[in-house]
């Protein structure tokens, strides 16, 4: 590849560290909505429309550049304050209640719990919070080039408290931006939704290069939506009693893989903080079916987000009642004529197929193939990156013009604490320096 001269801080500004030999670099189409300040820069690295070879997953590529020495890095056992004040940011703190239930016998034995961060969400969710501040004028209007900064550091802020549930193992997983097997089976599938804001649009390249850099695998798999990899690879993970797993994320979809292994950490609609989503909580929301019975209640109601269409006249109240006492909808389609309410009968034998097709569309694929998905939890291990850091806060120095310096000081160290856990404080000397200088 041609080697370019251009400015450090700009080299590491929203691209790939050197180091993982990653084979992307930023598209024209992303460089065109950066801020004029990063605009010349980057493009000198334009030499494809986007992610090429995505499918060969950074995963991958660190895997590929460790020995068996690096991928036996310990985890840190020291007990450290948790990382809650984040007043600067507004992010609520919610999910203290997460940590107190599920740090219970953590280090003991050889417990294990893998975090997925369900990326495109949680950049949206700190999209729309910031948006909400400044039309409240609980934050100012930074303009066109900087409220995309501002939206990754609060994007990376509420991963770094989604860390606080000590994970061994954590993976950000991204929709690919193309079509599915969803929209071949069905051409209507998600038309509707608004236009993704610019702003997230410009957010994403450097919301995942800070993740690379941070140490964080990053996941897109052509042709398959994040839901499905996420699904797959929680459903391999739990194959191991001794594995946790935790998908943050706000979609229930998830809730038809609930296990007694594997909570969802949701963001609640209104307001700030992190839910944890259990069995428990799932059997007080929907009463005795089982999660995988969900999907059966979802595609008798429909989902407006996906335009995924339901059956006329079934709520979710009738649709928990059917799916209660016949067990399927395939098992209802059957029987459809045995269903009382006269109404919901005519409905059910209006159907021509579309119930089945809701179902399929709704349902995770998790029997994903190897070829499509190849990675193993060892992929994932929590450890600092291999510079130690060093590209991470560049990438901090490059956007801290449109922060306030307290921000992006406050978030640095967190992150180092982070690092310290994972990997222990003897590697971290000359990053202590430098904070400490």
């Amino acid at each position: 590849m041609m080697s370019l001269q251009i400015p450090t801080l700009w080299h590491w500004a929203c691209s790939i560290p050197k180091h993982w030999n990653a084979p992307f670099v930023l598209g024209k189409r992303a460089i065109s909505m950066m801020p004029r300040m990063l605009q010349k820069p980057l493009g000198l690295f334009h030499l494809t429309k986007r992610w090429w070879l995505v499918s060969l997953s950074v995963a991958q590529f660190q895997a590929s550049s460790l020995g068996d020495d690096d991928r036996k890095y310990a985890i840190a056992k020291e007990q450290q304050q948790l990382l809650m004040d984040d007043k600067l940011l507004g992010l609520g703190s919610g999910i203290r209640n997460v940590i107190s239930r599920n740090r219970s016998g953590e280090g003991e034995g050889e417990e294990q719990r893998m975090l997925f961060l369900d990326g495109n969400a949680i950049l949206s969710r700190a999209y729309f919070k910031i948006m909400a501040r400044v039309a409240h004028g609980g934050l100012r209007d930074m303009g066109s080039e900087g409220d995309w900064v501002v939206t990754v550091f609060r994007a990376l802020s509420m991963i770094l408290h989604l860390l606080e549930v000590r994970p061994t193992h954590v993976a950000a997983v991204f929709d690919y931006e193309g079509l599915t097997f969803r929209h071949e089976i069905f051409r209507g599938y998600k038309q509707g939704r608004p236009p993704i804001p610019d702003t997230i649009r410009q957010s994403l390249e450097c919301f995942k290069s800070a993740l690379l850099a941070m140490g964080i695998s990053v996941l897109e798999v052509p042709g398959v939506e994040a839901d499905d990899v996420i699904g797959a690879l929680s459903l391999r993970a739990v194959k191991d009693p001794r594995m946790k797993v935790r998908i943050a994320s706000p979609d229930k979809d998830f809730f038809q893989i609930l296990s007694t292994q594997l909570r969802i950490l949701r963001f609640p609609s209104k307001g700030s903080g992190i839910v944890s989503f259990g069995l428990e909580e799932f059997a007080q929301r929907f009463g005795s079916i089982q999660p995988t019975q969900f999907v059966d209640v979802i595609a008798l109601t429909g989902d407006k987000v996906d335009n995924i269409p339901g059956v006329a006249g079934i709520g979710e109240k009738t649709a928990l009642k059917l799916v209660q006492e016949f067990g399927s909808v395939e098992n209802l389609l059957e029987r459809r004529s045995e269903v009382v309410l006269k109404r919901v009968r005519e409905s059910l034998m209006l159907d021509d197929g579309g119930i089945l097709l809701s179902k399929r569309l709704l349902s995770l694929k998790v029997d994903l193939p190897a070829h499509i998905l190849p990675h193993t939890l060892d992929n994932f291990v929590c450890q600092i990156p291999k510079d130690q850091g060093e590209n991470f806060m560049k990438l901090l120095q490059a956007m801290e013009r449109y922060v306030d310096s307290s921000i992006s000081q406050d978030l640095e160290k967190k992150v180092h604490k982070i690092w310290k856990r994972w990997q222990g404080p003897k590697s971290l000397a000359p990053i202590i320096e430098r904070l400490e200088s």
